[in-house]
């Protein structure tokens, strides 16, 4: 039975879907991506909003999705105008932006691992995540470059590895390339399972030492006991959430990274799309690749510090917007009732009333009262001290008593005070 894909062949109708697959779901994601851009901008503006933004990956992040905004930007120029000299320069900003997007974002998912499995301070980290992604990516696009590797490719009809080839042209789409992109899914996955152990085995640990903390609670007086649901857990299990929302960045890179490296290595051993297969592979690969900022820009969008940013913005622009309101509703000729000042006297009369009503005379005054109560405690002093009479061993007793729990209290206090500190160092590090 001879096959459904025999004797196709790639019509300039199959390759004009192509082409705009590629070139409009380039530009949706490079405008999803200066969207964002431009509301991260916004945010950090404020100096309110500013601070939930202050966060590793989320820098390391914003700086990928501007590497993608390009990205998008040439690849649909690239989809538009497969032919031409330009077509050399787009596909050396196509892949350049690729391969920076690409390590920023293992860039990502390594911070994650360095932080909370190896206690390495992330914002240390920062500058050499940026130094390294910025040198990789030019070491990798400029040599094929000057090789004249980039241009128009006759296999695909788009501008792509020039080399008519395949060896030739294998050799440097892999080196250059796919290698790197496999080193970084596999990089991915590998940090992903590593955190995603760590964070499960100090949950189970944790379990167990809460529940030893509760049945040695248990045997504790009253007076002495500790609330054991208020134990302070571990930055790892307090943000957990976040941890997890961080992940899905790397995690999307590696999907997107294998569908894309599996139907470049089909195209480029395949002796063009010379059949149905090929070609819908084709079209997968077109989108994939336009639709990897779309992908990259929703996330950003959706991420919990953009959000509470955006919220936080948003609720000082309220406030804003209430006060002027009401700043203008009240614009009326105002009195000037502070200048108006008022004197008012008090005066604090003692009244002895009995049960039945009977009104008791008026003692003396409050000050005198006051004066003889100080003359009533000097001299009760002076004859204590006079007679050698100590405090009572219940008063010293209790007295200790009060002193031992303030100085607890303290004590828990500044601990409360650190580990809110260190939850925060730790934010700001992942």
């Amino acid at each position: 039975m001879p096959s459904m894909d025999s004797g196709y062949l790639l019509t300039e109708a199959d390759n004009a879907i192509s082409l705009k697959l590629w070139a409009y779901s380039s530009f949706v994601g490079g405008g999803l991506c200066a969207l964002v851009l431009l509301i991260i901008g916004a945010v950090l503006l404020h100096p309110e909003s500013r601070k939930h933004l202050d966060r590793v990956s989320f820098r390391v992040m914003a700086w990928a999705l501007l590497a993608n905004m390009v990205f998008g930007i040439a690849n649909g120029c690239a989809g538009l105008t497969p032919t031409g000299t330009g077509c050399t320069v787009e596909v050396w900003v196509v892949q350049l932006t690729l391969q920076l997007s690409t390590f920023l974002l293992f860039c990502v998912a390594l911070n994650l691992q360095l932080v909370l499995v190896h206690g390495i301070n992330g914002q240390k980290m920062e500058k050499y995540y940026y130094i390294c992604s910025v040198s990789l990516a030019m070491a990798l696009t400029i040599p094929p470059l000057a090789a004249k590797q980039y241009g128009y490719d006759e296999l695909t009809d788009a501008c792509w590895y020039a080399s008519s080839d395949r060896t030739e042209r294998l050799r440097w789409q892999v080196s250059t390339q796919i290698l790197w992109s496999i080193i970084c899914s596999v990089g991915e996955l590998v940090t992903f399972a590593t955190v995603l152990y760590h964070m499960l085995r100090h949950q189970v640990l944790h379990g167990h030492a809460r529940s030893r903390s509760i049945s040695t609670v248990g045997t504790r007086s009253r007076a002495g006991s500790v609330d054991a649901h208020n134990l302070p857990k571990p930055p790892a299990n307090v943000y957990r959430g976040v941890i997890m929302r961080i992940a899905l960045y790397p995690l999307a890179s590696l999907v997107i990274n294998s569908i894309t490296v599996a139907c470049d290595l089909y195209a480029s051993v395949s002796s063009g799309v010379k059949t149905r297969t090929a070609f819908r592979i084709l079209l997968l690969n077109d989108f994939c690749y336009g639709g990897r900022s779309v992908v990259y820009a929703l996330l950003a969008l959706s991420d919990p510090a953009l959000v509470r940013a955006l919220t936080t913005l948003w609720r000082v622009a309220m406030n804003k917007t209430d006060a002027t309101s009401n700043d203008t509703s009240t614009g009326g000729p105002k009195t000037n009732l502070s200048q108006t000042q008022i004197t008012v006297h008090i005066e604090l009369n003692e009244i002895r009333q009995l049960d039945d009503g009977t009104q008791l005379p008026p003692t003396q005054s409050l000050k005198d009262m006051a004066n003889s109560d100080m003359s009533n405690a000097s001299i009760s002093k002076d004859m204590e001290a006079e007679s050698g009479v100590t405090f009572d061993a219940n008063a010293t007793r209790l007295e200790n008593m009060r002193r031992a729990q303030i100085g607890r209290a303290m004590d828990m206090r500044q601990e409360a005070q650190e580990r809110k500190q260190e939850r925060k160092d730790f934010k700001k590090q992942i």
